[in-house]
């Protein structure tokens, strides 16, 4: 029908209005009855307009240590959905989430035997995975040797140390504790420790550092 634009549902907006209405209709009524037309043209081109969003692969991050993983939205997803599968492409873990701005969403995955995982990000639209590793932290050992001299001397010798503060202390075969010593270095260090009137089958050494490692040594 001409006269009539069609909008971008096909349907017409009739903005068209005869001499006679236009007669009848007071010039306040025809201005309120313009903008409303308006307005509603305006409001269903806007519906239909695509936002301008980026691609899922560049506003996801995943970041992985040891037996926990975040997964990273740089900006708002709306509903995205994580999976975790393992080696075998089985599912073990299914979780929703409502992304409107800007999220860090943690996962904890150390009741799960150690392997490698796929986590699986997806959308309405899109999907992305990515490959995380589950393996428990290596605990490093206390370097802490000894070397004994004589009956009553021992070289004690650490070395490795990253954080200063080396407790050593000597206990007898009662467990009680006849004396000790704190070394503040970083690095390494090598002491001789000299015990009056005890010898060393009668005692035992224990070395911890500031991290809780220790070691034991006896002297039979």
């Amino acid at each position: 029908m001409r006269g009539i634009p069609e909008n971008i549902f096909g349907t017409s907006l009739d903005f068209s209005f005869s001499k006679k209405k236009l007669k009848k209709l007071k010039p306040n009524t025809i201005m309120k009855t313009l903008m409303t037309a308006l307005l509603a043209l305006a409001i269903q081109v806007g519906t239909f307009a695509s936002p301008n969003e980026k691609p899922l692969a560049e506003v996801t991050m995943v970041e992985s240590q040891n037996q926990k993983f975040k997964v990273h939205l740089l900006e708002g997803v709306g509903r995205v959905q994580i999976s975790i599968l393992n080696q075998k492409g089985k599912l073990v873990d299914k979780t929703s989430f409502k992304i409107d701005e800007p999220s860090v969403i943690p996962f904890n995955i150390s009741q799960l035997p150690e392997g490698n995982y796929t986590v699986k990000v997806e959308t309405k639209m899109e999907e992305i995975a990515f490959e995380v590793s589950a393996k428990k932290p290596v605990q490093k050992k206390l370097l802490a040797y000894a070397n004994v001299k004589n009956d009553n001397t021992v070289n004690l010798k650490v070395v490795g140390i990253e954080n200063p503060g080396i407790k050593v202390t000597f206990y007898d075969q009662s467990h009680r504790r006849i004396t000790s010593d704190h070394v503040d270095v970083a690095g390494g260090f090598s002491k001789d420790y000299i015990l009056k009137n005890r010898k060393l089958k009668e005692v035992y050494m224990e070395v911890i550092d500031q991290k809780g490692k220790s070691k034991i040594f006896y002297f039979d």
